[in-house]
């Protein structure tokens, strides 16, 4: 080979020679690499799946939108089931009637219609206790008296009451619907005085009767509770209703 050949071969072969040594270095690099990495491969874009945490180790899932309750805020009530004898007023249910003495006599049969009185007319003659007893049977209660006033409503023909003043006359049957008031109940202005609960000892009893003497009364009276006494007292004029409260003490 001429000399002047082998001046153009020298730079050829020192190029071969510098790419060796870029190899050589970028596996030593590659190495350490793996090295560090503790001989895993690098990551991929590959998913992978995770592994499912122990039950332990899992969050309670939060409770549904409509079970939850903002802080503060009153547990809500349980409706009432509905009682086709009875009226929602407020927050209690009251009788839409008197007790009548057909429903008295199913549970005492032992009780003795008054003369000239008929079954579907109000029972009287009952002592407050008794009518206690009557409507704790049936899971319900006296209405107190603050219910009971609240319940008289508005009258809406005061003439329409039987307030006859004539004691020869009968209490009118407990549907009888002339004296209807504004929430639905029938004869809380007259008919039968009623029984209720005045939270003392004593009985107390509210409304007008069938012979109420309006030359005796103000119209006022009708719209106030009365005491008599002990709880054994009765009256031939005085029947009662039956209540319950509408929340969850509701049976």
């Amino acid at each position: 080979m001429s000399d002047q050949g082998a001046g153009r071969a020298r730079p050829i072969g020192g190029v071969i020679a510098l790419a060796v040594m870029a190899l050589l270095v970028l596996g030593a690099l590659g190495f350490g690499a793996m090295k560090l990495l503790g001989g895993k491969p690098a990551p991929t874009d590959t998913p992978v799946t995770p592994t499912p945490a122990e039950p332990a180790d899992l969050a309670a899932p939060p409770p549904p939108p409509a079970a939850r309750v903002e802080p503060g805020s009153p547990e809500p009530a349980p409706a009432a089931p509905a009682d086709e004898g009875m009226v929602r007023v407020a927050d209690f249910w009251i009788d839409k009637t008197e007790v009548s003495i057909a429903a008295f006599k199913a549970w005492a049969p032992g009780y003795k219609t008054p003369k000239g009185f008929t079954n579907d007319m109000p029972v009287v003659d009952v002592t407050w206790e008794d009518a206690r007893r009557f409507a704790e049977s049936g899971g319900k209660r006296l209405c107190k008296e603050g219910e009971w006033l609240f319940a008289l409503g508005q009258v809406r023909d005061p003439s329409a009451a039987n307030l006859s003043g004539d004691t020869m006359d009968r209490p009118r049957p407990v549907s009888d619907e002339r004296d209807r008031n504004s929430h639905g109940l029938l004869n809380m202005v007259g008919n039968v005085s009623e029984w209720v609960d005045s939270g003392s000892d004593e009985a107390a009893f509210a409304g007008g009767y069938w012979y109420w003497n309006k030359a005796d009364h103000a119209a006022a009276d009708l719209k106030r509770v009365n005491r008599l006494g002990t709880r054994q007292n009765y009256q031939h004029y005085i029947g009662f209703r039956t209540c319950r409260d509408a929340g969850p003490a509701s049976p």
